[in-house]
């Protein structure tokens, strides 16, 4: 309530009057509060007038709602900015003129356009029409084509991706990465040079009087020539070309075709394969290649030998996603020598992997060899030449949940010489298995698991040395069940793993009682093997001792724990007393009776590295950027043997012959029982990595019953930086067998199991390392005092194209004496051509 001082009364009329400057003041702060207090009402700014209220279209504009709860209906408005008109461009130029938008740049102009870096001394740009002229060191970057162009001068239109260039240097699938670097974005980086280039579009080129290569320029290593060249679909081609190498022209090509885009892929004729042989002769060949769709393509061809005729091939490719793949290789010989000099035959070779989940998942790897006496003589890997067996597999299975199933089609094959082509082949078609993994009974602390199995079997091998008749044993039907159960406990840090299993196997054929060493007969009868058995795995604590010492850091960077790691195990296995009437297929068949004590002692030592280091070498090839920390096993050497208290396995050893049991395969693979024995050989494994360059194994079999090693096989090596070293030793002594076998034609020398070979390969550099690079590789037979195989490979590698050269030397005996001169040369992005192929290969 506002208070006035009061009016004086008198007669006299009075002008208006003036409040005391403290009333004032306080009369002006009251109205000002009230004004601030009262609800005020504001035009807001608005783009556009709302519509007239529905109902009520005479309704004014700017006529407010009565009820303010129905404000809440209108929208709050918002300025919005006017939108962009054309395209964002950025120019740069010492001197600018611009006259109804025709900008004439002169002096260092740089015009940023879309993807486009456009560069030139003088520069002639219509903002309205796109277009760009340009004089002077016009440099032009980007595009949808990753292009780098260098001219004298050009026309452009930068809206519809058109130019014409005039003396043109240039690049495509190249753009500029961080600090200005060129940064190839495609796999088959493009160059080309001309008198006139001229876009068409996006990837459409046409280059006059002009040339193409893979190389850098301006000094490429190769080159094609033409008077035209057409790009089109990420696909180069020409007519009339020469193809120049190291500025000399070599060769003339009616038409050729080069790659452009990233994943661009064209059918055509490969480089023609040429060489020398001295079994071989003269050979030549060509292939061609089909790309069926992005993920798969087929090469087919064919090699001539001047000495043994016509040698087709065929190559079928598929990558799906993740780890599934499917490859088919094909090559065969059909060889013109007569009678027992030809050589011919074929192999065929499938393999891959399909995924169905992370459960589920099919698996082949097969092959068929129709002649073993094809695959010594013609065969480029030295290591597959010598194996006489094939083994084909088709599996599939699915695992969940501690359980699997499994199907399983087998082919093994085994050629028993050169000549005749006799084999052991046999099959299990098909073959079903049902795994469970250990797991606990409920509750209890007891633990269970087994394997069963159901199969249809067949076995076919020579009846006798002469290969004039044959044992077969087609469609035999197994099942085979194997339950056990387990007790693992601890007491003290020792383990303790008492085990009991029972085993039924069942055949539907038999054979007639006969010992190993001789061809079996077959019978009708079924026969149900059963077995019971016993196990105990026994653990001591394991004994530890660190080392640290500063010598010891010093040396080796770190300190050391050394492991000592006994164990003890028996086995007993009761009730198989039909061993001599089971046909044998696989492992499943030489189970036997058993009374058995298996101990070994493991040494282990522990490399703890206290001081990591920057990655460097093959280690940088990991996912860090620190090495050598944490701790590395070391060395590894395990100790072993056992002792039999049942010395003739139920009668199941034959004397005078190798016998191979389940419990001498658990063991070693070497067939060490000649004839009932209580101690098994001496078994040394050592496995020692001391860094990622070094690796160093050796199995070593001691039999005290012959006083002698039975086994030795070393293998090491080195690789680190350019230089790699391996060398291997593998010498075999196995116990005797007869050496004369009695037969119905005469005695029959058995051939001997003792041979001693030594591999050695040493290399420098690599097929993708600048400069030189060499190496060499060997296999020599100290029984034979032969040198089996032999190689020497030298390489050099220019910015772009290498040359290989390979001499290759086979001695295998009667069937194989053959010196072999093959060379490659490749272009980067083309190919290979010559006659030494990636197998074949020493690096």
């Amino acid at each position: 309530m506002l208070r006035f001082p009061p009016q004086r009364t008198n007669t006299v009329r009075q002008g208006p009057r003036i409040l005391p400057l403290v009333m004032r003041a306080r009369i002006f702060l009251c109205i000002t509060l009230l004004y601030l207090c009262h609800p005020q009402l504001w035009p807001q700014a608005v783009t556009k007038q709302f519509p007239p209220a529905a109902g009520a279209p005479n309704a004014v504009a700017d006529e407010l709602p009565d009820d303010p709860s129905a404000a809440a209906d209108i929208p709050v408005a918002k300025i919005m900015p006017a939108p962009q008109t054309g395209v964002p461009v950025e120019i740069h130029a010492n001197k600018q003129r611009e006259q109804n938008n025709v900008y004439t740049l002169t002096g260092n102009v740089l015009i940023l356009y879309k993807s486009y870096a456009v560069q030139a001394d003088t520069v002639t740009y219509n903002r309205d029409t796109g277009e760009v002229v340009g004089e002077g060191h016009l440099i032009v970057d980007g595009s949808p084509d990753n292009e780098h162009i260098t001219a004298t001068h050009g026309m452009m239109n930068l809206d519809e991706d058109t130019a014409h260039f005039y003396d043109v240097v240039g690049t495509l699938g190249v753009a500029a990465g961080p600090h200005n670097r060129m940064v190839f974005t495609s796999p088959n980086p493009f160059a080309i040079t001309g008198r006139e280039v001229i876009k068409l579009g996006t990837g459409r080129y046409q280059v006059i009087d002009g040339t193409m290569t893979s190389c850098r320029l301006p000094k490429p290593d190769w080159r094609l020539l033409s008077k035209q060249i057409n790009l089109t679909n990420g696909i180069a081609s020409a007519r009339n070309t020469w193809f120049e190498l190291l500025s000399v022209p070599l060769l003339y090509l009616p038409y050729a075709t080069h790659p452009v885009g990233e994943e661009t892929r064209s059918a055509g004729f490969l480089l023609p394969i040429v060489g020398n042989s001295t079994t071989k002769g003269f050979i030549l060949g060509e292939e061609i290649y089909f790309p069926l769709s992005r993920n798969s393509d087929l090469t087919v061809g064919s090699e001539y030998f001047s000495k043994r005729g016509f040698s087709p091939m065929a190559m079928y490719r598929y990558r799906g996603f993740g780890e599934n793949f499917f490859n088919v290789r094909y090559h065969a010989l059909f060889d013109r020598l007569p009678g027992t000099e030809n050589q011919g035959g074929t192999d065929l070779l499938v393999d891959g992997r399909r995924d169905w989940g992370q459960h589920t998942r099919a698996i082949v790897d097969a092959e068929y060899l129709s002649s073993y006496a094809y695959r010594q003589a013609f065969e480029e890997s030295y290591a597959i030449a010598i194996n006489s067996e094939v083994k084909s597999q088709l599996f599939g299975t699915h695992a969940l949940n501690s359980y699997a199933e499994s199907l399983l089609l087998d082919r093994y094959q085994s050629f028993q010489n050169s000549t005749t082509n006799a084999e052991i082949r046999i099959l299990h078609l098909p073959s079903l298995l049902l795994e469970g993994e250990d797991q606990y009974l409920g509750n209890s602390p007891l633990m269970w698991g087994g394997i069963t199995s159901v199969a249809a079997l067949s076995r076919s091998e020579p009846a006798n040395a002469m290969n004039t008749a044959t044992f077969k044993a087609r469609g035999v039907p197994r099942v085979d069940i194997y339950p056990h159960l387990a007790l693992p406990f601890s007491v003290g840090g020792w383990t303790f793993r008492p085990e009991i299993a029972i085993r039924d196997t069942f055949y539907g054929k038999s054979q007639n009682p006969a010992p190993l060493g001789i061809v079996p007969s077959e019978r009708d009868a079924s026969l149900n093997r059963k077995d019971f058995e016993v196990g105990i795995d026994l653990r001591p604590p394991a004994v530890e001792r660190d080392f640290t010492a500063p010598w010891l850091l010093h040396l080796l960077g770190g300190d050391i724990r050394h492991a000592i790691e006994p164990d003890i195990q028996y086995h007993f296995v009761s009730g198989i007393d039909n061993f001599d009437s089971v046909l044998r297929f696989d492992d499943v068949d030489i189970a036997s009776d058993t009374s058995e004590l298996d101990y070994s002692l493991t040494q282990r030592v522990f490399l703890r590295h206290l001081h990591p280091h920057p990655c460097k070498g093959d280690e940088a090839l990991g996912p860090d950027d620190l090495c050598g920390g944490g701790t590395v096993d070391w060395l590894s050497w395990q100790v072993a043997q056992k002792y039999f208290f049942n010395s003739d396995f139920g009668g199941a050893v034959t004397p005078g012959t190798r016998n191979v049991l389940t419990t001498t395969l658990d063991l070693t693979g070497v067939a060490f029982l000649t004839g009932p024995r209580t101690f098994s050989p001496v078994i040394s494994r050592l496995d020692m990595r001391t860094s990622s360059a070094t690796d160093v194994e050796w199995d070593l079999d001691y039999d005290p019953r012959l006083g002698r090693i039975t086994a030795s096989n070393v293998y090491a090596q080195y690789k680190k930086g350019d230089y790699a070293l391996s060398v291997g030793d593998f010498h075999l002594n196995a116990p005797e067998a007869p050496l004369v076998t009695q037969t119905s034609q005469g005695a029959v020398l058995n051939a001997t199991s003792n041979y001693n070979q030594l591999r050695f390969a040493a290399s420098y550099g690599g097929s993708t390392k600048a400069g030189l690079s060499a190496g060499t590789s060997i296999g020599y037979d100290f029984v034979q005092n032969q040198l089996q195989y032999g190689a020497g490979q030298a390489a050099y590698n220019w910015d772009c194209c290498g040359l290989s050269f390979e001499v290759r030397r086979y001695s295998l005996g009667t069937v194989r004496d053959d010196t072999q001169y093959l060379y490659s040369f490749t272009l980067a992005g083309v190919g290979s051509a010559g006659s030494l192929r990636r197998a074949a290969r020493i690096f």
